[in-house]
């Protein structure tokens, strides 16, 4: 045998390893890609379930909040009485 058989040997077998290492590639890749998927459709499912504030008012206002409302209405009044 001469030493070109084995190098045309040698080639085959390393364009299979090759074409081997591509579609082991290719197929993690493909993984990959349905594993972030799932994982966005997890999260975009997940709307219903996050917290959403209500607006409703305290039962007891704190008295530095009735007075912060009073002076606002004072004031409101006086600029009222001023456009009169």
């Amino acid at each position: 045998m001469s030493t070109s058989h084995w190098f045309r040997h040698r080639r085959w077998r390393s364009s299979i390893r090759f074409l081997g290492i591509v579609v082991v590639l290719c197929l993690l890749a493909a993984l990959a890609t349905l594993g972030v998927r799932s994982l966005l459709t997890s999260v975009g499912s997940a709307k219903s379930i996050r917290y959403e504030p209500v607006d409703v008012p305290p039962e007891e206002v704190s008295p530095r909040h009735q007075r912060e409302r009073e002076e606002y209405e004072r004031r409101e009044r006086v600029l009222t009485e001023k456009s009169r």
